[in-house]
């Protein structure tokens, strides 16, 4: 999701803060409460907490196919990114697949428009497209992260395309 710098708070460096409850999650009821606490997060913008949820040596295989080198920082700058540009971003968690470490999550994203993304200036408008995203799952952490998303709806949606 450009490189804005992200401060950490407590201990230094990327991973300092890292919860301590952590468990082991064997049920899909669990990993969805995983989920939902990590979307509950990004959607809160509680940036420091969010990159808690990955673990230090996360695969960041989303970032290959946007043509960006897979690292942390890269990660943490592209998700800012989006982020600040639907300020008021919500996921609707519409089916989730759990089959041990892997988890898949179809999600609807909405959100406003507010802030530059992908070249294009705020334009205010509302957007509401479907999101894939496979994890890997290893106690409460994010070991590798990917989705695919209607970049191509949300793109007519802001205009940025013709429909």
């Amino acid at each position: 999701m450009i490189g804005l710098p992200i401060g950490t708070a407590g201990g230094t460096g990327a991973h300092a803060a890292r919860p301590t409850n952590v468990r082991n999650m064997s049920d899909e009821s669990s990993k969805h409460d995983f989920i939902r606490r990590f979307l509950d997060t990004y959607e809160r913008h509680d940036l420091d907490t969010l990159w808690t949820f990955y673990h230090p040596d996360c695969r960041f295989t989303v970032l290959s196919r946007f043509g960006i080198d897979p690292t942390w920082d890269n990660y943490k700058a592209f998700m800012t990114t989006f982020i600040n540009a639907f300020p008021d971003i919500h996921h609707t968690i519409e089916k989730l697949v759990v089959d041990g470490p892997d988890v898949w999550a179809l999600y609807t994203m909405e959100g406003t428009h507010r802030g530059a993304l992908r070249g294009v200036e705020p334009t205010g408008r509302k957007v509401r497209y479907s999101i894939v995203a496979m994890y890997q799952v290893d106690g409460e952490q994010i070991t590798e992260a990917d989705f695919v998303s209607d970049d191509l709806r949300m793109m007519r949606q802001l205009g940025a395309i013709p429909s």
